[in-house]
């Protein structure tokens, strides 16, 4: 699997993605354990659908308040 920064917006990294990852402490890499997870985002994104990690949408939100 892949490993994908907290700037680079796609699934991995996205707080509703619910693909196994491995997320360091400052939440800035993701290391994707899985290559495919169902999506738990709200309205406007793919939820419910199995989303691979390196794909994105508009909803996309950082699990990080900056």
């Amino acid at each position: 699997m892949s490993t994908w920064s907290n700037n680079q917006q796609v699934c991995a990294s996205c707080r509703y993605w619910c693909g196994a990852r491995k997320i360091d402490f400052m939440a800035y890499f993701f290391e994707a354990k899985e290559d495919k997870g169902e999506c738990a985002g709200p309205s406007g994104s793919f939820r419910g659908i199995e989303m691979g990690e390196g794909s994105s949408c508009s909803a996309w939100e950082s699990f990080r308040k900056e």
